[in-house]
């Protein structure tokens, strides 16, 4: 099972959106996937598949339940040849509150949680992907995804309020965590892509000394959906859709 962290700086970097389109592509190649809601403070993959669960993530990082009842099958009806297993963080303002309080104990006791979770979903699930919608920033709950993680892609919009936070992300945690990572270039303009942003992509390869792995146009279509409908599943042949397929290449070799 590969273990694959999607994160960012900020908010509102598309990283839920390629997380949720990531793992629809490799579950249509026959795949089986788990896709687990780790942005506690801004839950957000709810809104895409509409769930009901009867337990949330946050029940399990409390103890409340094992990791497999937390998780619901969402593939269903989507044409999949394998399948999507995803486990939803609790969007109440309440627990929002809570997650926002735990002590330092408390975050310990939840890598060793998630770490229990990575086991037993690759022995229960037989998952070939297991994939972490992470907190932007350096939140307990993002860390302790990247901690368990095979490789990281961190996604960004290429502004400079991105590239500055960028640097205290590779320097302050990925290279002390030693992963695997890789850039994803995201909401970029139209006109720069293959002109500017190929110039752009090299310069930040060079200076972060980190691949980049996808360089995404900014479409308005997409953000006109605000989250509902996935794309590469319903439009496979837009641009978007063919970006991410490339982008699910480069990750699956990281």
């Amino acid at each position: 099972m590969k273990t694959i962290s999607l994160h960012s700086y900020k908010g509102g970097t598309g990283k839920t959106s390629i997380a949720a389109n990531l793992a629809a592509i490799y579950a249509r190649l026959g795949q089986r996937v788990c896709l687990l809601d780790y942005d506690f403070r801004a839950p957000s993959l709810g809104v895409l598949f509409k769930p009901n669960p009867k337990f949330w993530l946050n029940d399990y990082l409390d103890g409340r339940c094992e990791v497999d009842a937390a998780l619901v099958e969402v593939g269903e009806g989507l044409g999949l040849k394998g399948g999507i297993f995803a486990g939803f963080a609790d969007p109440s303002t309440k627990a929002i509150r809570e997650m926002m309080t735990k002590d330092r104990a408390w975050e310990m006791g939840a890598l060793h949680r998630t770490l229990s979770a990575k086991r037993a979903i690759q022995k229960k699930l037989g998952a070939d992907y297991l994939i972490f919608d992470t907190s932007p920033g350096i939140q307990y709950s993002s860390v302790n995804a990247l901690a368990s993680s095979d490789a990281i892609a961190l996604v960004m919009k290429g502004d400079d309020f991105d590239m500055e936070g960028m640097k205290e992300m590779v320097r302050g945690i990925y290279d002390v965590l030693g992963r695997k990572a890789g850039i994803v270039m995201n909401k970029i303009p139209m006109g720069l892509i293959g002109g500017e942003g190929g110039g752009m992509a090299k310069a930040i390869e060079e200076e972060f000394k980190i691949p980049v792995l996808g360089v995404i146009s900014c479409y308005c279509e997409l953000m006109a959906m605000g989250g509902r409908s996935i794309y590469a599943l319903d439009r496979p042949d837009h641009p978007f859709s063919r970006a991410l397929e490339e982008l699910s290449k480069r990750i699956a070799e990281m």
